[in-house]
C-alpha cells in the first residue's frame, strides 16, 4: 500500500514543474461490473443446510453484469501542451450477478436437489486509486480528455447476497467472500466537460485472479468494469 502513496507523491511532485494549472473535481460514479475467465459463469447452484438454515453460492463469480456505484475526488494537472497528469481517489462498490437454477440441500438425514429460480449478487467494496496520463482537446470551449492509466483497488470487504425459490420455499445466503487484498486494472477513459459540469465513460480490465487461493481444478475469475459518471469542477 505504501508504494502506491509513493508513486502518487512522485507524480504530483514531478508534474508540478511543468504544470500550468491544477483542476479538482468531485465525481458521482456508476457502471456495470462482472467477471471473466474460466471460472466465471452465468448460472450456478446454492448449497444449503436445513438444520442451520444457512448456505452459500457454489460459484459467486458471475459473468452477468450488475450496477455499481461510488464517489471520488479527481485531481488533474494540465501542461502548456495540454498533457494531463492526474489522480483519482474514491470509494466504490462493484457488484456482479449470477443466476441460481438449483438448490443442493441437506435436511439432516439425506441430500436433495431441487430446481430453483433466483440470483446471487457479489458485492466488492474498494478504496480505489487511479493514476493516469493523457491529452486534452478543446473544441468550442468544451474540454475532451482522453486518458489511460491503472486502478489500484484496495479491498475493503466482499459479501455474497443470494436468494432463490424452490417449491414455494425461499433460500437465502449471506457470506463473507473477501479472498484477495487488492485488484489491479489497466484503465482507459474519455471525459468531456462544459464549464463546471462533465461526463465520462471508462473501461477497466482486472489482472488479478479472485480465485487465486482456491485449491484444485482450473480456476480463474478476473474483473471487468464499464464506468460512467458525472463530475463537478470545484476549482
Amino acid at each position: 500500500m505504501r508504494y502506491i502513496f509513493l508513486v502518487i507523491i512522485a507524480v504530483l511532485t514531478l508534474t508540478n514543474v511543468s504544470g500550468q494549472k491544477t483542476e479538482l473535481r468531485a465525481s458521482l460514479n456508476s457502471g456495470i461490473f462482472s467477471f471473466s475467465g474460466v471460472s466465471s459463469k452465468a448460472t450456478t447452484s446454492i448449497n444449503y443446510d436445513d438444520q442451520t438454515k444457512s448456505g452459500y453460492t457454489n460459484n459467486p463469480y458471475g459473468s452477468k453484469v450488475a450496477l455499481c456505484y461510488g464517489v471520488s475526488l479527481n485531481l488533474k494537472r494540465i501542461t502548456k501542451r495540454n498533457i494531463i497528469f492526474g489522480l483519482d481517489i474514491g470509494y466504490e462498490t462493484l457488484r456482479s450477478k449470477i443466476s441460481i437454477d438449483r438448490i443442493d440441500g441437506y435436511n439432516g438425514t439425506s441430500v436433495y436437489q431441487y430446481n430453483a429460480s433466483g440470483q446471487t449478487f457479489l458485492k466488492n467494496s474498494f478504496l480505489n486509486f487511479n493514476l493516469f496520463i493523457g491529452h486534452r482537446y478543446i473544441i468550442d470551449n468544451i474540454y475532451i480528455d482522453v486518458t489511460g492509466g491503472f486502478d489500484y483497488g484496495y479491498f475493503l470487504k466482499a459479501t455474497e447476497d443470494g436468494s432463490a425459490k424452490a417449491y414455494g420455499k425461499q433460500y437465502n445466503t449471506s457470506v463473507d467472500r473477501k479472498d484477495i487484498t487488492f485488484d489491479f486494472r489497466p484503465r482507459v477513459q474519455l471525459s468531456t466537460e462544459y464549464k463546471e459540469i462533465g461526463l465520462y465513460v471508462g473501461y477497466s480490465y482486472g489482472l488479478i485472479d479472485y480465485m487465486t487461493h482456491y485449491k484444485g481444478g482450473e480456476n480463474g475469475a478476473s474483473s471487468r468494469l464499464l464506468r460512467f459518471g458525472i463530475t463537478y469542477k470545484i476549482k
